[in-house]
């Protein structure tokens, strides 16, 4: 399992997103020495560095090159990606030494992604972005991250495709809406996984539980990363959960989903052929 160490930045951001967690909103700017001192407490020799938006600190070159100073293996950004449709902007964080991004793409078209980043402009920004960090002459990692909620639902394979066109190195579907049924998500995440993966890219999923991914285990995401993610969520096991194989890896559902919805989709898995390989994984 690859681990990253998590350092918050603050959550001042040139987004608005409709779905960003009222804990990261509100958060005040994170200053250089605390953040300078989390450094220092090395936990993984892989970092991620998160907001709030993290291009909009004037210190992200220092924060970027202190990491780099402290031997980090892997510094990864996580970002909406508007900063980089400014092409030396984006090279002097390379430089820096990050090279890995993770960008968040909300929409196939304006109207969806500014709708629900609540910030006109921003999907041009956005895509923009992404092709340059994807066409830049430099050894990189791209990640586009798609939260996926209740208006983008319909339009979800529409924004894998348009990853995909975009030079896209990995996809992540994250469970962004808790008013939104797994069984209304999953024809759309199997659909998404089979065009990325006809496609050669790698995709996975967040905050699905392995009971509803039978046969597409290998794709949860929390197999390599853990379920502690940058965005927090509060899981619960039913009772039942108890006769499944993947007791000890899985959490369960979020406790806003089962509030919202209940149990009854849930039911254990009692034998599975990946299941040695990705209990060998998670460990």
């Amino acid at each position: 399992m690859l681990r990253y160490k998590k350092i918050f930045l603050g959550g001042p951001c040139n987004n608005n997103c409709l779905y960003c967690p009222p804990d990261h909103k509100n958060s005040p700017q994170v200053d250089f020495s605390t953040i300078r001192n989390s450094l220092d407490q090395k936990e993984s020799d892989s970092v991620v560095l998160y907001g709030g938006e993290p291009t909009l600190r004037n210190d992200l070159l220092d924060i970027v090159n202190a990491a780099r100073g402290k031997s980090y293996r892997r510094i990864k950004l996580l970002t909406n990606g508007r900063a980089f449709s400014n092409t030396h902007y984006l090279q002097q964080v390379m430089k820096a030494g990050c090279s890995l991004f993770e960008i968040t793409l909300w929409g196939s078209n304006p109207n969806l992604h500014e709708y629900l980043s609540s910030a006109a402009g921003s999907f041009r920004e956005t895509i923009n972005g992404i092709e340059n960090v994807s066409e830049v002459p430099h050894d990189k990692f791209v990640c586009l991250r798609i939260p996926i909620c209740k208006e983008n639902l319909s339009d979800l394979e529409n924004i894998v495709i348009m990853a995909l066109n975009l030079g896209t190195n990995r996809i992540i579907l994250s469970m962004q809406d808790p008013a939104l049924s797994f069984q209304a998500v999953l024809p759309h995440i199997i659909n998404s996984i089979n065009i990325s993966i006809f496609n050669r890219v790698w995709i996975l999923t967040e905050g699905l539980p392995f009971c509803l991914m039978q046969g597409l285990e290998q794709h949860i995401s929390e197999i390599y990363s853990g379920w502690d993610t940058m965005y927090e969520r509060m899981y619960q096991q039913d009772k039942q959960c108890a006769e499944c194989i993947y007791k000890e890896l899985c959490p369960g559902a979020e406790v806003r989903y089962i509030k919202e919805f209940g149990d009854r989709e849930f039911a254990p898995v009692r034998a599975g052929k990946c299941f040695q390989d990705i209990k060998v994984l998670y460990d």
